[in-house]
């Protein structure tokens, strides 16, 4: 051990040297640099559009409650007639759509790096008292792996390119003195093979790693103002950390397939195959067993099953739904009189029949999260067979956008529409007519961040799984090279 650290700063300086002569590690660099810039411009940008959209619609939706009660007063001082369809007294309509909030789930400063599920998954939906398949179910459900793909972002750089530049640098690391028969030579001063090993991939890790885990949160402090709150710092942390320890999993890979003593062309062949097998195989394979183990409630039976319930409100609300529109005629219905509003039938039975749907369809609805919690939780249990997986799942989670959180934002929502529908029930079906005061106890959604320590006891068990794996192919390594022989 004494050795090691005496003789290792000198192998690391004459490789660091080598590697600088040859201009290899510059090219790869700049190979690293330019992708990584790439995906940060498009998680950026991604991002601002993002923001940008829901700027937009909390701007529309302030203007909508404006326009709704200046109408609503000036209903109430005979100084303008009631829209059959927008009548801002009418709580049917107000709850169906007219004064509809927005649920929206906010960026984390460390967002753009990984963009996650927000590429097939909304950030916002528009709540009213409708049925929860109408606004919520409307996008794809699938298991947590499956969402992965989307836009070239940092995440996808880190997880899939890095370990290429990783295999480029460092497959004939002990190989291509062997082959070049000047092993020997080299081994003829005071080092050890261990000592030999670990500068010539310390010389290689040290910049490449540092490259990867640093640039992002430099061009996120410069070009993203989000993450310069102090919040951001520790998310920082937990990102240089989880690519470092993918990283460190890749080098020490490569130790290992280096003490094998086989040739430089087989190296290269072993740590290709890797990367196939634990980057690309392995995920389809946990992706194949989560669906198969938990596969999702089919989307046709959901579909099949509202329309079936639909229909049995159709038939159940009839009477109510055969109503004429008498009221667009004649506005004087539409008026309030003394608190009260003749709720057109029609409108009524709407409200009923979505309300059915829901409760009608609720088990159905609780299978798709049940099945979705318990896809993540296998995939959290069986991950550790691809570092790409742990590595994705705890970046995603930091940047926010991750399944979980996701899963958290939909919980939200369920509990917000049950508030908005429970605070129009009585107004609708009781012929309440809206007031000023009204307006401004409508339900407004407010959102709940995750549990910090979740978030952080999930990136030490990640964070611990690259670890472990990367310790357990440095001592195969160190074995290894114990039985080593130089010619």
């Amino acid at each position: 051990m004494n050795s090691l650290f005496k003789h290792l700063p000198l192998v690391f300086r004459h490789e660091w040297r080598l590697l600088l002569a040859d201009r290899s590690l510059w090219l790869t660099l700049g190979i690293l640099c330019a992708v990584l810039a790439y995906g940060l411009f498009n998680g950026i940008t991604a991002n601002e559009a993002r923001t940008t959209t829901q700027v937009r619609l909390q701007i529309q939706e302030a203007e909508a409650a404006v326009r709704n009660v200046d109408l609503l007063r000036r209903i109430f001082e005979d100084k303008a007639n009631p829209e059959p369809f927008a009548n801002p007294a009418n709580p049917a309509n107000v709850g169906s759509g007219l004064a509809a909030r927005y649920a929206m789930m906010p960026a984390l400063p460390l967002a753009p790096l990984a963009l996650g599920q927000s590429d097939m998954l909304p950030d916002h939906y528009k709540i009213s008292y409708r049925n929860k398949t109408s606004f919520l179910y409307d996008g794809e459900i699938e298991n947590p792996w499956n969402l992965m793909s989307g836009r070239l972002d940092a995440v996808f750089v880190v997880i899939y390119l890095l370990p290429l530049l990783i295999i480029a640098l460092s497959y004939n690391v002990l190989s291509v003195e062997r082959e070049q028969g000047m092993m020997k030579l080299v081994l003829s001063n005071p080092i050890t093979l261990s000592t030999l090993l670990a500068g010539k991939l310390l010389a290689r890790a040290l910049p490449l790693l540092a490259g990867a885990a640093l640039l992002p949160i430099v061009a996120l402090l410069l070009f993203f103002p989000p993450a310069r709150q102090v919040d951001a710092l520790p998310q920082m942390m937990g990102w240089i950390a989880l690519v470092l320890a993918y990283g460190l999993f890749w080098f020490a890979l490569a130790a290992f397939v280096n003490a094998l003593r086989t040739s430089s062309a087989n190296n290269a062949l072993l740590l290709i195959s890797a990367w196939v097998v634990l980057t690309l195989i392995a995920p389809v394979i946990v992706n194949l067993a989560v669906s198969t183990a938990n596969p999702a409630p089919s989307r046709v039976e959901l579909a099949t099953q509202t329309r079936l319930v639909t229909i049995a409100g159709l038939n159940r609300y009839n009477e109510l739904l055969s109503t004429d529109y008498r009221y667009t005629t004649n506005l004087e219905t539409l008026r309030p009189k003394d608190g009260k509003l003749d709720i057109p039938e029609r409108l009524r039975a709407f409200y009923l029949m979505d309300r059915d749907v829901d409760a009608e369809i609720s088990s159905l609805l609780d299978r798709f999260d049940i099945q979705v919690a318990s896809q993540q939780a296998l995939v959290d249990r069986f991950g550790f067979v691809s570092p790409a997986i742990v590595a994705f799942e705890g970046i995603t989670g930091l940047s926010g956008n991750g399944s979980r959180r996701f899963q958290h934002f939909k919980e939200q929502i369920d509990t917000f529409h049950e508030n908005w529908r429970g605070y129009f029930q009585p107004k609708v079906l009781g012929g309440q007519a809206m007031t000023e005061s009204d307006y401004a106890d409508i339900p407004r959604f407010v959102w709940q961040e995750e549990s910090a320590r979740q978030r952080w006891t999930d990136l030490a068990k990640r964070l611990f799984q690259l670890l472990l794996l990367a310790a357990i192919l440095s001592v195969l390594a160190i074995v290894f090279l114990r039985r080593y022989r130089v010619v």
